[in-house]
């Protein structure tokens, strides 16, 4: 047995959470062990993470080539994985993969998060919580945001929720989360009976860390305002919340004048030229494209590809070449991988509808005209346009 078919046995069989040592491996070592530890997703309950020793100070230096890092990471990146420097031990994370630099160990990691296939559960046997409630294989992106540290919390807004409209789900998903921390308290005090929902939440989060995260995704939404980063439909959005806004602004005033209130007037006074200035910068302004896809490069040469495919199919008349019959065979897995990728494009509280917007106008951006000279007989071009099958086990 190889060394790399070894160690891919043991990745295989974990349960929780391991650590392995790379030290001796080289580059081809790196893409056998990956290839047959990590190619097919791993049956378990709930994501894990993965550790390899890729690298150390003088005192271990000898025991890892220079480009184990490299190797390692490019043995990922081959089979589909993505660098995520914000990833963590959650089912989001799947087929992602981090490097870290421990200097107090004087150790180089790489922390990956394999594939997960959840294992399937018999009618009547459903998996349930401590309040008799379903279990929860994988917790959705408002409640791990939720849970998390602050500074965690600003990486993943960071790199998850970008646009405008999912930071303001995000905001208003926090606010209702600390509406009902607030119910709880007040049924606390009243000595009323508070259902298990309510008192797992209360036992989870904290109001004054909900607080921060409110104010820091206030801020992401008001920088997005101000640097125009708003979609057509967005901005439409955010244009009708001032004038929501502005319209309960005039009620205070009217109050303040007759109350005789002359500096709470003038403050309003201030918020409603601050609004009315925001409201017409994004009238005036130009609206934004929606971001595109993460993997469009890589989408669009696939469906550039099928669509090739299946012109060739329609005027072939059943009558293919050798190439032919192998370029058709790809297609399968060709959706497939294709289906992945958009998914895995998708961020974090994006509606259906944005999304497929997002992936229509991806595919609106290709070519798929055919070209006068396609070469060798073949309609649908002999390249695969960058993409490889591989073998399925």
């Amino acid at each position: 047995m190889s060394k790399e078919s070894g160690l891919a046995g043991k990745i295989r069989r974990v349960q929780e959470s391991d650590e392995f040592d790379l030290g001796g491996f080289g580059r081809d070592q790196c893409y056998g062990v990956v290839k047959e530890a990590f190619t097919d997703p791993f049956e378990l309950p709930g994501m894990v993470k993965i550790t390899f020793v890729c690298g150390g100070g003088k005192n271990c230096r000898q025991k890892y080539g220079d480009d184990l890092v490299k190797d390692f990471c490019q043995a990922l990146d081959s089979i589909g994985f993505d660098s995520d420097s914000a990833a963590c031990t959650e089912l989001s994370a799947a087929g992602r993969y981090k490097y870290q630099h421990d200097t107090s160990k004087n150790l180089k990691f790489v922390h990956v998060f394999p594939r997960i296939t959840l294992p399937e559960v018999a009618e009547g046997d459903e998996e349930v919580d401590e309040d008799g409630e379903p279990a929860q294989g994988q917790r959705e992106p408002a409640d791990v945001l939720a849970v998390c540290d602050i500074e965690d919390f600003r990486r993943m807004v960071g790199s998850h929720v970008t646009s405008y409209a999912a930071k303001k789900r995000l905001f208003d998903s926090l606010k209702e989360k600390l509406a009902r921390l607030e119910e709880c308290e007040q049924k606390m005090i009243a000595r009323e009976e508070i259902e298990a929902s309510l008192q797992k939440l209360y036992d989870t989060l904290t109001a004054e860390v909900l607080k921060d995260k409110v104010k820091v995704v206030a801020a992401e939404m008001q920088a997005s305002i101000d640097a125009g980063e708003l979609t057509a439909v967005e901005r439409s959005q955010v244009i009708d919340q001032l004038d929501g806004k502005l319209s309960l602004l005039e009620t205070e005033l009217k109050k303040a004048e007759a109350d005789g209130k002359e500096k709470l007037k003038a403050k309003l006074e201030e918020q409603k030229d601050k609004l009315k200035a925001t409201k017409v910068k994004l009238a005036d302004g130009r609206a934004r494209d929606p971001p595109p896809l993460k993997y469009a490069d890589q989408i669009q040469k696939m469906h550039k590809r099928l669509v090739g495919l299946a012109r060739l199919e329609k005027e072939s008349a059943g009558k293919y070449t050798l190439d032919q019959l192998k370029a058709l065979g790809e297609k399968p897995d060709m959706e497939e991988a294709m289906s992945v990728l958009q998914n895995r494009s998708r961020m974090w509280f994006e509606s259906d509808e944005e999304f497929k917007l997002r992936v229509r106008t991806c595919l609106a951006g290709v070519d798929t005209k055919p070209k006068k000279a396609s070469g060798a007989g073949n309609p649908a071009g002999s390249s695969s346009g960058g993409w490889q099958t591989q073998k399925k086990k």
